[in-house]
């Protein structure tokens, strides 16, 4: 092998090993650079999950407040507030429960829900509240309505009513008036939003938010409906009435307000016995 030969040789060793040391620099920046781009979303993702999971955590806390919708907010709503358990024990018939909270979002109950059949419930004396938790806990939102609630409010109550979906249920509140001058109440198990006027919108969207909720939901720390989806009671109102332990006396209920004479008419998918057309309204 002549001298060149050896030289042209040599210097084709030096661009092979130039070349192969290139290519081996553009192999490490390429999945130096992947890998990097790898453990950065890797990274992202744990954090989105560990403050996703710190913030469902915290929306479902004791004392949590969701902010008041647009919707909400223009009825002079507060937030919805995640409720403390305050039991779910069935009671019986003739006796009363003295619900610490007004209006109650959960509680011990009457074995028999409200009749789902019913809409509206007009204002009379002794209407079973203690049913009504009942209907709480199978998934229903209760729309709560104070003897302080004007006529026009109760009118645009018994119109929304109409329109709110099978599981809303208004009914009346005759143990007292509401705080904060809030005479119109949303609730669902273990949920509260309290309103200054009827609003067919924030009802609806309360009801698309919190009727029916996951059955997980009854495991953490705000619990939410323990039997959702279940159905409302027997198409039958005369244990709300003669069932109760407080008979009507003409002297109103325990908080010493006047009774409601208001009886109402019915209009259930059934035909009602006399007590329930006298008892309240689709």
């Amino acid at each position: 092998m002549g001298k060149k030969s050896a030289e042209r040789n040599a210097r084709l060793d030096t661009l092979r090993r130039e070349q192969r040391r290139q290519e081996r620099r553009r192999s490490f920046l390429i999945y130096g650079i992947g890998g990097l781009a790898a453990l950065t979303l890797l990274a992202g993702i744990i954090v989105y999950a560990l403050l996703d999971n710190r913030a469902k955590d915290q929306s479902r806390s004791v004392g949590y407040v969701t902010r008041a919708s647009t919707a909400a907010a223009a009825a002079g709503c507060t937030g919805v507030v995640n409720d403390a358990s305050h039991g779910n024990t069935h009671v019986a018939a003739n006796q009363t429960v003295d619900y610490t909270v007004a209006p109650p979002s959960s509680g011990n109950h009457d074995s028999s829900p409200l009749p789902d059949a019913y809409r509206f419930y007009e204002r009379i004396p002794n209407l079973r509240i203690e049913r009504a938790v009942h209907n709480l806990e199978h998934g229903f939102v209760i729309g709560w309505y104070d003897a302080k609630l004007p006529d026009d409010q109760v009118t645009a109550l018994r119109a929304a009513a109409e329109s709110a979906g099978d599981r809303f249920i208004a009914v009346p509140w005759e143990r007292g008036e509401f705080t904060e001058n809030k005479h119109f109440v949303l609730t669902a198990w273990d949920r509260t939003q309290r309103c200054a006027v009827v609003s067919e919108a924030a009802i609806k969207e309360f009801v698309r938010t919190y009727a029916n909720p996951s059955p997980a939901g009854a495991a953490w720390d705000s619990p939410t409906a323990p039997e959702s989806g279940a159905a409302g009671g027997p198409l039958d109102l005369s244990p709300t009435i003669t069932g109760s332990a407080r008979q009507p006396t003409g002297t109103g209920s325990d908080s010493g307000t006047t009774a409601p004479t208001s009886t109402g008419t019915a209009a259930p998918a059934d035909t009602p016995t006399p007590a329930d057309t006298a008892a309240a309204t689709r």
